[in-house]
């Protein structure tokens, strides 16, 4: 597939956009969970420059992912 081609696969588009989240964003003072949940609030407003302004305390990783599992939008 060339660079210019459109991707057609969901989960292919959303492998690509994570790659280039993890890429640009700057996640290393977040833990591996928080870093998953701070990847997809970033993929959900399209600002990597989101993870400069959001901090995280004990057991947010869990309850960001209980609560997305329960409905809750981002």
């Amino acid at each position: 597939m060339s660079a210019s081609a459109p991707l057609r696969d969901p989960a292919e588009i959303y492998r690509r956009s994570f790659a280039i989240i993890r890429a640009e964003a700057d996640l290393a003072r977040f833990d591996a969970a928080s870093q998953e949940v701070v990847v997809r609030m970033i993929h959900a407003c399209g600002m990597v420059d989101l993870a400069g302004d959001i901090v995280v305390s004990e057991g947010f990783a869990a309850a960001a992912r209980a609560a997305l599992a329960a409905g809750a939008l981002v």
